[in-house]
């Protein structure tokens, strides 16, 4: 006659194979997570040496210099919206971005678990995140120059009011945007507040010392590594939108205390004459950069620059410090012409910010 086991038998059985489970279960997915670590590590090395490979075959055609590009769903790069295909075997990377110097990748970000990118409709309508990703992926025909979104600031200067801001740039072009010397405030997605939204000195002291860079108003734009800005606009804008915002590199004009333009990177910025008008003023020394699709679609006329402060034409404020003076930046009239006055006037604020 068979015996069969035990109860208890059984049980000892199940409790041997669950301390087995347990001993075991870590060590496996610690071997599956350092072969997927492995593998995108390596699909990373060779979808990097792809991408110098093709920046070098584009190169023998004709001159292409990225500094940035985004990496788009299907492991292409987008570059100043034009897209670069990447030949590479294995797993492609299906976001992210790439920072290059002379054409070679000098920094990194790549993502290989993407969410689906959703459909553009309107820039008035989309999510903010919506946006970005389009942006991010160059499928911004459904962005138009000029049109415009509500944007609600928070905090206690702006409690809950909405602001219109509108695409004021979408192309790079060859103009310069390429250049290690040349700001990228005109480069891009750029968006700007079409009106006034509050009214701030450029200093606290009559003074353009430093300008742009050294101004209070820079950092009440911005938050400031090291110098404890108080970025109370950039914090009054919604989580959503604050994800997308670029670093960008300011190049802006110098006052008389000051003999070259000065350079700083910030999430948010104001503008200078040349990216409104198309040329630079007797005031302004920013030669670096360039007219803003916006403006330049109004064949930069004055109508077009001027803005409004609860329903009144305002003074308002560009980044350069007035190279004639030692106290004045430059700004803009109510009337939209070229202007100048001293950094402690409490002058409109319209600042501009990129998405990508």
């Amino acid at each position: 006659m068979k015996k069969g086991f035990t109860l208890i038998e059984l049980l000892a059985v199940i409790v041997i194979l669950a301390i087995i489970a347990l001993i075991a279960t870590p060590i496996i997915l610690d071997i599956i997570g350092d072969t997927k670590k492995e593998s995108d590590k390596r699909s990373k090395e060779l979808y990097l040496d792809a991408v110098n490979q093709a920046i070098a075959r584009k190169n023998l055609v004709s001159g292409f210099n990225p500094k940035t590009c985004t990496v788009k769903s299907n492991g292409n790069l987008n570059c100043y919206g034009e897209e670069l295909k990447v030949e590479v075997e294995g797993f492609k990377p299906c976001g992210g971005s790439i920072t290059l110097n002379n054409g070679i990748v000098k920094e990194e970000t790549l993502k290989f678990t993407c969410e689906p990118i959703p459909e553009a409709k309107s820039f008035s309508e989309d999510s903010w995140a919506t946006i970005i990703a389009n942006v991010r992926e160059g499928t911004t025909e459904k962005y138009n120059v000029g049109d415009e979104k509500e944007v609600t600031l928070k905090g206690e200067e702006f409690e809950g009011k909405s602001y219109t801001v509108r695409i004021a740039n979408k192309t790079d072009g060859k103009e310069g945007c390429e250049r290690d010397d040349f700001s990228e405030t005109a480069c891009g997605f750029v968006v700007e507040f079409v009106d006034i939204i509050t009214k701030h000195s450029m200093n606290s002291t009559s003074t353009s010392r430093g300008g742009w860079p050294a101004s209070t108003m820079r950092e009440y734009l911005n938050v400031i590594d090291g110098k404890g800005g108080s970025g109370t606009i950039y914090n009054a804008l919604p989580d959503e939108l604050k994800n997308g915002i670029k670093d960008t590199k300011v190049i802006s004009g110098h006052g008389q205390y000051d003999s070259n333009n000065l350079e700083s990177t910030d999430k948010i910025y104001l503008l200078s004459t040349k990216e409104i008008y198309g040329s630079v003023s007797s005031y302004d020394t920013v030669n670096e950069t360039r007219q803003l699709d916006f403006y330049k679609n109004q064949n930069a006329g004055n109508n077009a620059a001027i803005k409004y402060y609860s329903g009144v034409a305002t003074f308002w404020w560009l980044r350069s410090a007035d190279s004639n003076a030692v106290n004045n930046f430059c700004d803009v009239s109510t009337i939209g012409g070229n202007h100048n006055y001293n950094a402690i006037t409490a002058y409109g604020v319209a600042p501009a910010f990129r998405i990508g």
